[in-house]
């Protein structure tokens, strides 16, 4: 159910077909995304000097757990469908 706060949709049930479909494109889109910025961009830019900076370690320790946001919302929205798909036996 959408909540009852939200103007026009508030109430209604959410179609979980739509939500499988948009959460998997966000996670895809969200996957690819922040791999190709990471390691297109990031770890292939040219340095002014040959060595390795702690602000460079500190950017990517800090910017390294982007790379799982894609998958972990292929995840939950693959739990997501597992809990709300049809029941095809006894539930």
């Amino acid at each position: 159910m959408v909540p009852r706060w939200i103007p026009i949709l508030g109430g209604r049930p959410v179609n979980g077909r739509l939500a499988v479909a948009a959460a998997s494109l966000g996670a895809l889109t969200a996957t690819v995304l922040w791999w190709v910025l990471f390691f297109g961009g990031l770890l292939t830019a040219p340095s002014p000097d040959p060595g390795i900076s702690a602000g460079e370690v500190l950017f990517v320790a800090a910017y390294a757990p982007l790379l799982l946001w894609g998958p972990l919302l292929a995840a939950v929205t693959w739990s997501y469908h597992q809990r709300h798909r049809a029941c095809t036996g006894s539930c």
